[in-house]
């Protein structure tokens, strides 16, 4: 079978229409202001390629290896290929700053900190951090855009460590050097607080009114016409307030979203639901500005995978169309593990109980399988071998077994969670037939109004900022799971969030024997997991299991109904489903969130 060709010429046929899919894909979750067609991608590589060939006739000058380090740093957040950028950039970073002044150092180690959170390297990081700040303080340079940054990022560091003190005490730091002078750290550092004073809440407070007022007298002018206006308000007796918040005005839309953000939380967290409501739209209406999503090419794309897989494997059969869908091809490995579904669902949470197993790690959202499918259609076009799909599925498998570090050297599984593999099923059957798979639910309303109260800052969300548009998105991906669960019976386990509430160790066992894993205690430990987590769901699995955000979303039911109104049938058809869960939600907890 090795030797036989991948022929079937309808497959192909609807493989070429889906190749187009894919590449609108790979741009399709990107804001409008981190978009990068392939080909700028392409200069850059050529830049970087470029910058070596000069840094060997100049390898003193301190420009060029910043130039590199930069370069590279920039391809690795706009097209992440498992950090095997980062640790070029990183060495980069270092002869810069080995080359340069300690004044000129400040950036530097502060770009370098920067590079190593994104890597996962949290106490690189935050000793890279530390001597920035550190630098800043000596050559007094502490009223510069870099220092706010690098306060910024050390509460961002601490937290991913689980450490909320620290963390809250960079974060006064940030708001405190930031004010009147960096309004993007300013308020992304107010939305990052997990609690806020009196004197904080009436600041954000001054602080939204002023941009009210400022974005009433005259949006559609230009800059020059608001700096006009700005002087007639201050002399009409608003000097005070235009020169305590005019730092604010060149704010983006995105930017300005987050201090609206940070006032939901606030006001939730005070039970103030209607005015936590109120900041939560204006939030969204902002974000939503920046660009639209369009529900039809989810809609399309499901269409071609009913066609590219309309039915189940023929086990009997020996044409090529059953033995792909068999996984006949495929690379016969167990390591893989994939948790999929739907934003703000609970998927962190079940990733953090896997890799707290000794035999599992958890490696996020860097996925290296969605690199691959171009390869793939590549070769189902009858280009190429059932060898070689085989070959592409253990390029995958030794591409995520290189990051398991040493101090998890037992690890035998590693734990993909990159979500919207959840439309990639198909693939993932006919590259990784042993593969697990797990799908992560939640009830629909309480996912919904979870994506709509998280600020999600490009992480290829463009549905997340309209409750229509999330309920669509939703749709889409129930309709998605539930065609994979008739071309592949029994492949994707689905664990609602509300069962592990309300019975752990019984949906952890589950979850175990379908990755085939043994059973280990610690997997109930996973709160004491200390490994890094870089979602927004890091404060949930820092602690134990809590019950509180189930059914979270009847609080704003009468501001939801858009939602509601579309995810009725759905929405029943869960709650009667999974109605024991709801019935006995577990033990009551704390809420920390």
């Amino acid at each position: 079978m090795q030797a036989s060709r991948v022929s079937s010429c309808a497959l192909h046929r609807l493989l070429r229409l889906l190749t187009l899919f894919c590449m609108f894909e790979a741009l399709r979750g990107q804001p409008k202001r981190l978009r990068q067609p392939t080909s700028s991608l392409q200069q850059q590589e050529h830049a970087a390629v470029k910058l070596r060939a000069q840094i060997i006739k100049d390898a003193g000058n301190p420009n060029l290896h910043l130039e590199l380090a930069t370069t590279l740093h920039g391809l690795d957040q706009l097209h992440p290929d498992g950090g095997r950028r980062i640790p070029e950039a990183e060495r980069a970073y270092r002869e810069a700053i080995r080359l340069t002044s300690p004044r000129a150092g400040i950036g530097l180690y502060t770009n370098l900190g920067a590079l190593l959170m994104g890597s996962g390297r949290i106490d690189d990081c935050l000793t890279a951090l530390q001597t920035g700040i550190a630098l800043a303080h000596e050559h007094k340079l502490t009223d510069s855009n870099l220092y706010c940054g690098a306060l910024f990022n050390l509460g961002k560091a601490w937290g991913m460590q689980g450490k909320g003190a620290e963390a809250a005490e960079a974060y006064g730091q940030a708001i405190e050097a930031s004010r009147g002078l960096h309004g993007s750290t300013y308020t992304k550092a107010l939305a990052s607080l997990k609690t806020v004073t009196p004197d904080q809440l009436a600041e954000m407070q001054q602080a939204a009114s002023f941009l009210a007022r400022a974005a009433s007298a005259g949006s559609e002018d230009d800059k020059a016409d608001k700096k006009r206006r700005r002087r007639r308000r201050s002399k009409a007796g608003d000097a005070d307030m235009e020169q305590k918040w005019g730092f604010l005005t060149e704010l983006d839309a995105a930017d300005q979203s987050w201090l609206h953000f940070a006032l939901y939380s606030a006001y939730q967290s005070q039970r103030e639901y209607d005015k936590a409501w109120k900041h939560l739209a204006e939030a969204n209406q902002l974000q939503r500005s920046l660009g639209s999503y369009d529900p039809q090419h989810d809609a399309m794309l499901f269409q071609v995978m009913q066609q590219v897989f309309p039915r189940p494997a023929d086990p009997t059969s020996s044409d090529s169309f059953d033995l792909l869908l068999s996984g006949a091809a495929g690379y016969s490995s167990t390591s893989p593990i994939f948790v999929v579904g739907m934003p703000r669902s609970g998927s962190t949470l079940v990733e953090h109980i896997l890799s707290s197993h000794p035999q599992a790690h958890g490696a996020g959202e860097d996925t290296a399988f969605a690199p691959l499918i171009p390869d793939l259609l590549h070769l189902l076009e009858g280009k190429g071998h059932f060898q070689d799909i085989r070959d592409l599925g253990k390029q995958y498998v030794d591409n995520m077994q290189g990051r398991i570090p040493p101090s998890r050297g037992n690890a035998t599984h590693v734990v993909d969670k990159m979500l919207r593999n959840v439309w990639n099923v198909g693939y993932i059957s006919m590259m990784l037939p042993k593969a697990c798979i797990i799908q992560v639910v939640r009830h629909p309303m309480d996912t919904t109004l979870s994506c709509f109260a998280q600020p999600f800052e490009g992480r290829g969300t463009p549905w997340a900022w309209d409750l229509q548009d999330i309920a669509n998105e939703m749709l889409m991906v129930d309709q998605i799971s539930h065609h994979w669960s008739q071309v592949f019976p029994g492949r994707v386990l689905q664990m609602p969030y509300e069962r592990i509430v309300a019975d752990l160790e019984s949906a952890a066992r589950d979850m175990l024997h379908h990755c085939g894993l043994p059973w280990d205690d610690s997997v109930l430990k996973f709160h004491q997991n200390q490994r890094t987590v870089q979602t927004a769901s890091l404060a949930q699995v820092r602690q134990r299991l809590y019950n509180t955000s189930v059914g979270k979303w009847k609080l704003h039911e009468r501001y939801m109904q858009p939602a509601a109104d579309l995810l009725d049938p759905m929405v029943k058809r869960y709650e009667e489903e999974y109605a024991v869960f709801f019935s006995n939600p577990g033990k009551p907890v704390k809420d920390e969130l």
